[in-house]
């Protein structure tokens, strides 16, 4: 496979008006909230199934108020479903977005890496020949493959009495 970005850039200015953009759609929709983790454990999540009983349930609150409890209130029944749908409508291209970002952020830091590496072997090479500053700049990129140095840890040995001795 075979990814290139053509040269691809992305000004700062450009990312300051995404950044705006962003804020902007944010703007838009003061209510969001984040959940915890075990907030998102603790909720119902609507799949095919539950959704369509949503749907069932709302068309006949509408038709049957008389059913329903006098706790619940059909009118938000029916804003929180339509609330739902919209946001789903909104949700599937903006998950494309993230994804192509990352997909795209991930390559161009594969390629990035890829050409460091180039570099560095080739300042390995001048630094091997005492090319005049390729040493220094040798120190300063190995850093980045300095393996820790692991202590020996003395393993206990089994003596002949069933024991261990260190």
């Amino acid at each position: 496979m075979k990814l290139l970005l053509n040269n691809a850039a992305l000004p700062t200015t450009v990312v300051v008006q995404i950044e705006a953009k962003i804020a902007e759609i944010k703007q838009l929709m003061p209510f969001l909230i984040g959940l915890s983790s075990e907030d998102h454990q603790s909720l119902y999540i609507l799949g095919r199934k539950s959704t369509q009983f949503v749907q069932r349930s709302v068309e006949s609150v509408r038709q049957n108020p008389e059913l329903a409890p006098s706790f619940l209130d059909a009118e938000v029944l029916e804003n929180n479903y339509m609330l739902y749908n919209n946001l789903l409508t909104i949700l599937e291209p903006v998950q494309q977005l993230e994804r192509m970002i990352a997909d795209t952020s991930m390559v161009a830091g594969n390629l990035a890496y890829k050409d460091a590496l180039d570099y560095y072997n080739s300042v390995k090479r001048a630094a091997k020949s005492n090319v005049p500053g390729a040493e220094a700049v040798n120190e300063n990129l190995k850093v980045r493959f300095k393996q820790l140095r692991r202590t020996k840890v003395p393993v206990a040995k089994p003596d002949v009495t069933g024991g261990t001795e260190a």
